[in-house]
């Protein structure tokens, strides 16, 4: 879907908000609420469809939506280009203003954020496939996408860029429109499905404006280890960081000084990973501190943190990419989008660990996986 199209329909959208396109959906009047969450009841094409040649897409919901709200919900991968939307009652239209591709499979998805005219939502984000073909795109590619903090990111958007061979289409991430999208649920996972069978660039973002495009200078952004991913691939790592992050240079250091007079404890665990380093950071939200695991005879790492202040810690880890030992200061490097960069592999251990005066907390392993 083209932002074009958004600016080009805000003129029929809001003349269906004036003439009434808008209904209501308020129980009658003494009545209990309806609290049923949205749902699709109906669609056309149906899901999974092969051979569609409608250049129409209707939907019918269980409560009446907004055109208005619509608008910045839908999201159909690849994209058709300019589209118009129309609402009547509880039922949304779709109409193409050019043919649809043929032997293409298509994804339309509603944003998990979209509300009806009383602000219920889905329970879970709303996606339908169908083919103008004989048969469904299967390919898959599926991860998880964290916070700076490791939490899980339930918000971000992950788009997908596929990859032409010597192809003029293969220019700046920032200028192109994604080929598919996805949304993360409740605990940061995501998978891009029905992708047609090649290779892709992946980048997970926070859409503060909700365009569906990149904005390195104001989102945070997200980047995998491997600059291009095949159909197939899966337990994907994608760490969200700042807009200032997001440059391709390393971030300024944090020094580990521990505060006078502090009550510390230790934390240990070993780290699998490939690559000859492995630094180690646990991070209490205020204060962060590093240290170079060591590898032993059985080519796993082993680390200890043997001075910590008391509290809560992320535990989390990543293998340099340089060849040449690394200062324990050294932090994580999240790769950058222009010019395109992998982000260093990444791990974490997926609980918070508590650090008490004077007890060691051991086995608190990492596992940073290297894509191949």
């Amino acid at each position: 879907m083209q932002s074009t199209s958004r600016i080009k329909n805000g003129l029929v959208i809001l003349l269906l908000w004036l003439t009434g396109g808008c209904a209501s959906d308020r129980p009658p009047s003494g009545g209990p609420l309806d609290t049923t969450p949205l749902q699709v009841l109906f669609s056309e094409p149906a899901p999974s469809a092969e051979l569609v040649s409608t250049e129409r897409i209707r939907l019918t919901f269980n409560h009446a939506v907004s055109a208005r709200q619509l608008l910045n919900s839908v999201m159909i991968s690849p994209p058709i280009g300019d589209y118009d939307i129309s609402v009547s009652g509880r039922t949304m239209e779709i109409t193409g203003f050019k043919p649809l591709e043929q032997n293409q499979t298509y994804i339309l998805s509603l944003d998990k954020k979209l509300r009806d005219n009383s602000e219920r939502s889905f329970t879970t984000p709303y996606t339908m496939a169908f083919s103008t073909g004989a048969v469904i795109d299967e390919g898959v590619i599926s991860g998880t996408v964290i916070n700076t903090d490791c939490s899980p990111a339930t918000n971000a958007l992950i788009v997908a860029f596929a990859e032409h061979q010597e192809s003029s289409e293969n220019g700046s991430l920032l200028q192109r429109e994604p080929d598919y999208f996805a949304e993360t649920d409740g605990s940061g996972a995501f998978s891009l499905k029905h992708l047609s069978k090649g290779f892709y660039r992946i980048v997970a973002f926070n859409d503060r404006n909700g365009n569906l495009r990149i904005n390195a200078a104001t989102e945070e952004v997200a980047l995998c280890s491997r600059a291009v991913l095949a159909t197939g691939s899966s337990e994907l790592l994608f760490r969200l960081s700042g807009p200032h992050q997001n440059t391709g240079k390393l971030p300024s250091r944090i020094t580990n000084n521990l505060p006078a007079a502090a009550e510390t404890g230790t934390i240990s665990g070993n780290c699998f990973a490939a690559g000859p380093y492995v630094i180690v950071e646990a991070s209490s939200g205020t204060a962060s501190f590093r240290t170079t695991a060591s590898r032993d005879r059985n080519g796993s790492f082993q680390y200890v943190f043997s001075e910590l202040p008391s509290g809560s810690y992320t535990i989390s880890a990543f293998t340099p990419s340089d060849s040449k030992r690394p200062e324990s200061e050294r932090q994580w490097n999240p790769g950058s989008i222009e010019p395109f960069q992998p982000a260093e592999p990444f791990g974490f251990y997926p609980e918070k660990v508590t650090v008490r005066p004077r007890w060691t907390t051991e086995h608190i392993d990492i596992r940073i996986t290297t894509l191949k």
